[in-house]
């Protein structure tokens, strides 16, 4: 699975959650929606949104802040 990072140019540049490689994904290959914290997974049709692992890494995240503030 792959995170984009930040956009440069006409490019996203992404890196892999699981081995940190990065790589340069033009613009144009990428699904609609996609912004800086979209998670992409390859595919043989090309990138697509890797939404149930979005929304696992949004509820993680939101259950370690409550857990932070003691909620």
């Amino acid at each position: 699975m792959w995170s984009i990072d930040r956009f440069e140019g006409e490019y996203a540049l992404c890196e892999n959650t699981v081995t940190e490689e990065r790589c340069r994904i033009p613009k144009a290959q990428l699904p609609p929606g996609a912004r800086e914290g979209s998670l992409l997974r390859r595919t043989p049709s090309g990138w697509q949104p890797a939404e149930e692992e979005a929304r696992a890494r949004r509820r993680a995240l939101a259950d370690r802040i409550r857990n932070l503030l003691g909620k």
